[in-house]
This record gives structure tokens, C-alpha cells and sequence, in this order.
């Protein structure tokens, strides 16, 4: 059992199965967005970040992307897309969100933009499976460390799916901010909302870290005696003649 200010990290995976009936055109699709129960709007709206952990700039979800390139209706493609950026917190919302959209538009628009059969959207549930990783921390630090290391699902648990199911605010970051650390929880509660691959968002915490380290060794160093800064300054020196002289080192 971890120790009641510990925290335990935990991943997931998912069991992907269809749901409903395909949709063809654009009524259809609103009529399945109407109906469909959680976990299909979380597959389509949310879980998508999660197969894409290390693109440069985050593709659309399912609906917006289908609806751009198999229906050829770009501009309600975009409108979708910035309905569920927008709203994408819990399942009423996305789906309040993306029927605003459709129901925009003219019955008769929304049966002409269709698509081949064998190009339907095939509505798809995603059920998850948490699990432990074995991995414990007790404050910030550590969290950041664990973080660095962990694999992309962990991330998404904790910053992405439970939130939206919980239709609040993740749970680890009520924990973090119990235990001091409410810059860093702030600071991934808005890389979570921005919307940013898994992977860059890694790329960033790893960033403020070492910026953080910077900023801790010189004010150490500033409280340190005389002597010992000017010997750490020789060694800095030190080390920098020695990679600029040796072989492939810069010129």
C-alpha cells in the first residue's frame, strides 16, 4: 500500500469494438453523434490524442477529419473541429458542441455531402482498462522525473481521459497542489487543455525542468564562499576548453 502522500501512476489501454450503424452522409452522422453513448464520443473526440502521441501539430478528431476528406465539406469539417476543441471536457458537451454544428446547416446540405459506402464512418466504442505501473511519487520533483520516463498512456490517463470522465479536474492534479506543487499542476493542467501532442508536451516539461535545475544551481552557487564559486568557474572553464580542442568538436 503507497503511503497516504504518495501518489500512484496509472495507465491505460482500450478495447476498440463498432457501435451502432455506419453513417454515410452527414445526417446520419448527426443522428449517431445524437445517440451515442459516452465512450463512442470519447473515442472519436478524445481518445484520438492518444494514437498520435508524437505528431508535430495534432491531426482533427474523427468526426471533423472524416467529414473533410470523405464528405468534401471542409468548412463544416473546420467547424466541427473548433466545436470540439472547444467544448471537449465531457461527453454532453462535445456532443451539445457538434450537433450546434450540424443542426446549422440545411437538411438538404447535410444528405448531399455523403460518401461511397465502403467510406462510411464506422462508429467505434472505446472501453478502458486502467492499470497500476507500479510507480509511486511524493511530491513534484518526483512526478516530474516519472513523467519524463513514462510511456505516453500514462499521460493520457491522468491528464486526458480521467478528467473528461470525470467530467472535473484530473486527480492528480488536486493531489499535486495538496502537496505544494501548484505551479507545476497549473502548468500541465494547460498543457492538457491546449490541446498538444503527447509527445511535445513531454518535450516541454523536460525543458521547464532543466530550466529549473539552472535556476537552483545559481542560486546555490550565489550562496556558496568566494573561493569555492571561483574553483567551480575554473572547472566550467575547464570543461568548456576541453570540448572545443577535441576532435569533431566545434570549431
Amino acid at each position: 500500500m503507497a503511503e497516504a502522500s504518495a501518489y500512484e501512476l496509472r495507465a491505460v489501454a482500450h478495447l476498440i469494438q463498432p457501435w451502432g450503424n455506419p453513417a454515410r452522409d452527414l445526417d446520419q452522422l448527426r443522428d449517431g453523434i445524437a445517440s451515442a453513448p459516452a465512450e463512442v464520443l470519447f473515442n472519436h473526440t478524445v481518445q484520438y490524442r492518444q494514437r498520435h502521441p508524437g505528431a508535430d501539430e495534432l491531426p482533427p478528431d474523427d468526426f471533423s477529419a472524416w467529414v473533410g476528406t470523405v464528405t468534401q465539406d471542409a468548412e463544416t469539417a473546420e467547424r466541427m473541429s473548433f466545436a470540439v476543441q472547444g467544448q471537449n471536457r465531457a461527453a454532453q458537451s462535445v456532443r451539445a458542441a457538434l450537433l450546434g454544428v450540424l443542426d446549422a446547416l440545411p437538411a438538404k446540405r447535410r444528405r448531399e455531402h455523403d460518401a461511397p459506402e465502403e467510406s462510411a464512418l464506422v462508429f467505434l466504442s472505446a472501453t478502458s482498462v486502467d492499470f497500476t505501473t507500479g510507480t509511486i511519487v511524493r511530491d513534484g520533483r518526483e512526478l516530474v522525473e516519472a513523467l519524463l520516463e513514462a510511456d505516453t498512456a500514462v499521460w493520457f490517463y491522468h491528464l486526458v481521459e480521467e478528467p473528461w470522465f470525470r467530467e472535473g479536474r484530473a486527480s492528480l492534479l488536486d493531489w499535486l497542489e495538496d502537496t505544494g506543487g501548484q505551479r507545476l499542476a497549473k502548468w500541465l493542467e494547460e498543457a492538457a487543455a491546449s490541446g498538444l501532442p503527447l509527445e511535445k508536451a513531454r518535450s516541454l516539461l523536460h525543458r521547464r525542468g532543466r530550466q529549473n535545475r539552472i535556476a537552483r544551481q545559481v542560486t546555490e552557487a550565489a550562496a556558496s564562499p568566494e573561493d569555492e564559486r571561483r574553483e567551480a568557474g575554473r572547472q566550467a572553464v575547464a570543461r568548456l576548453v576541453k570540448r572545443v580542442t577535441r576532435p569533431g568538436g566545434p570549431s
